[in-house]
């Protein structure tokens, strides 16, 4: 995908031009605009260049497939970037009309050309090489925290619901042995003892229709020296998770919680999933509520759950995780027209500490 993008007078970040956030504005680069908006960026100047993305699909029960990915087909579009319309925190209409309450937003809705015309939806997760559990390692065994939130496991199931849909049958054989008969779902005493037979469904289901799993998390990843602050000299690279892989970030979690005390969150991620899936095969829509704000099991609901960088190293393996392919040098080349200047980070006391060195001399 050959991307030349005008000259910038103005704050902006390579390759979006038209967008929902207006990035000559000071208020676009806060942290929480900024830690979406850069990786799209990111992402087009990797498709500008030629540097396809790292994929991570999934393979098997027990596996995932590393490979590469082109940027067209991870928008769903070969238009050059600056045609395609960026809208940050929206609802992906498409999948209104498999639920019967509200969609929740994404992090990106890519469209063609205008808001109107949605065709890609995209959770966005920055991360950074290495996380506190594998600072101490070698650079070959680096590995990247993942936070997951409600939102992102939603889509996850949204998209693999949408590629399913001429399959609602077969999903539905799939899951009734298991679901059919549950009377509560809410109820950790009646599920956790089905939940062997529910894992075991999902996973079946996931083997089956592998074939349909589409990108649907965009992970850009910055890289230090070690845990010093520093730039590594090779800093930032992007992989995507397909739909069907992020389920790896709970499967063996959830599969080994099948025979504990309780119910954890990898496993109650792996019910929801399964529950909602059954639902649609059923009546072709769902309500999400009492899936995803239910069906809680004495857990707190601010986020799905989490995964250290020690666990998703294997899941990601790749030679560009020990050099990332996109050097320092080139983000001036991503940020444009002064836009680092309105660049405000968080005023935390420790890291004033740290780089107030004078403090502690003798």
């Amino acid at each position: 995908m050959n991307i030349v993008d005008p000259p910038q007078q103005s704050a902006s970040l390579f390759g979006i031009a038209k967008s929902n956030r207006d990035f000559s504005k000071p208020f676009y680069w806060g942290k929480n605009q900024f830690n979406s908006s850069f990786p799209v960026a990111l992402a087009c100047y990797m498709g500008a260049t030629g540097l396809p993305l790292v994929y991570v699909s999934y393979k098997n029960a027990l596996q995932t497939q590393v490979g590469e990915i082109g940027l067209a087909e991870v928008f769903r579009s070969t238009k050059p970037t600056h045609d395609l319309y960026f809208a940050f925190e929206s609802r992906y209409e498409p999948f209104q009309k498999y639920l019967d309450d509200e969609l929740v937003s994404i992090d990106l809705v890519v469209c063609d050309g205008s808001k109107q015309q949605p065709i890609c939806p995209l959770e966005i997760k920055l991360t950074t090489l290495p996380d506190s559990t594998t600072e101490s390692l070698t650079e070959s065994k680096y590995g990247t925290e993942l936070v997951i939130r409600s939102a992102t496991t939603r889509y996850m199931a949204l998209s693999i619901a949408e590629s399913l849909s001429k399959k609602q049958v077969r999903v539905r054989q799939i899951f009734e042995p298991s679901l059919r008969q549950i009377r509560n779902f809410d109820s950790e005493a009646e599920m956790l003892p089905k939940s062997a037979a529910i894992v075991d469904a999902l996973c079946k289901l996931l083997d089956e229709f592998k074939e349909f799993q589409r990108p649907i998390l965009l992970q850009p990843i910055w890289k230090t020296i070690g845990k010093s602050p520093s730039l590594a000299e090779n800093c930032l690279d992007t992989f995507v998770w397909s739909d069907f892989a992020l389920a790896h970030l709970f499967l063996d979690s959830a599969r080994a919680a099948t025979s504990g005390q309780k119910i954890t969150r990898q496993l109650r991620s792996a019910l929801r999933l399964s529950r909602f899936l059954y639902e649609v095969s059923k009546s072709g829509t769902v309500h999400q509520a009492p899936i995803f704000d239910g069906m809680t099991y004495d857990l707190q609901n601010d986020k799905e759950f989490s995964i250290a960088g020690t666990r998703t190293r294997p899941l990601m393996n790749h030679s560009r995780l020990d050099s990332l392919s996109v050097p320092k040098a080139d983000i001036k080349k991503i940020i444009l027209g002064g836009g680092q200047k309105h660049l405000s980070p968080e005023r935390r006391f420790d890291a004033i500490l740290y780089f107030s060195e004078d403090l502690f001399d003798e």
